[in-house]
């Protein structure tokens, strides 16, 4: 063997060697960055605030408006001079009074007037009372609106005053309508000089039992 050949296998032996020797780091993973989603913040409903009723403060010290006329009411006659108006009462409720639930009573005109017949008025109010079928206009609640009443028949005497009443009374899911109702009925016949403490009968019942 040559002296070439010798010199060439020992140069490949050694980078053989030297090859071998040597350890290559391993390339670390890069972590692949998966982009996340960006959250769309959903489109929230802003609730509009129902309007409100701001309640208007009642007076006292004078009449209450006239109430709207029924269609087969005729007009009002006009006022005749110191006549007395006839008046009709009904709910202002929750308002701190001392009628039923914490309600108190308000009266409105109905545009009639007290003539020398007391009994004769009782019934006017009444009937008027009776034929107003809104539950509630203004600040005002009226727990009869359902109810359908006719006045038979009002008798005066020893100062007191039996009224007979006939017809249907329909309560309200509210349990304070029937103190409500039996404090507008008393209200209204006792706006009239020399009545004591009217007595109702419904179809010839006492008109509490219709009230529970």
């Amino acid at each position: 063997m040559t002296s070439r050949k010798i010199l060439l296998l020992m140069m490949g032996l050694v980078w053989l060697l030297s090859g071998c020797s040597t350890i290559f780091p391993q390339p670390t993973p890069t972590p692949t960055l998966t982009p996340s989603p960006t959250a769309t913040v959903l489109p929230t409903d802003t609730p509009t605030p129902l309007p409100t009723d701001t309640p208007t403060a009642m007076p006292t010290d004078t009449p209450f408006p006239t109430l709207p006329p029924l269609p087969t009411q005729p007009p009002a006659s006009p006022t005749p001079s110191g006549g007395k108006p006839i008046y009709i009462y009904f709910i202002q409720k929750k308002s701190g009074g001392n009628v039923a639930c914490g309600d108190s009573l308000v009266y409105y005109l109905t545009g009639k007037y007290r003539t020398t017949d007391v009994a004769a008025d009782i019934k006017t109010a009444l009937q008027n009372l009776f034929a107003y079928k809104t539950a509630e206009f203004g600040n005002s609640y009226n727990p009869l609106y359902q109810s359908k009443l006719q006045v038979v028949g009002v008798e005066l005497m020893d100062g007191t005053v039996n009224i007979e009443l006939s017809g249907e009374i329909k309560l309200s899911d509210d349990k304070c309508d029937g103190s409500r109702i039996f404090a507008m009925l008393q209200a209204t016949v006792r706006q009239f000089p020399g009545v004591g403490t009217p007595k109702f009968t419904l179809n010839g019942d006492g008109i509490k039992n219709y009230l529970q």
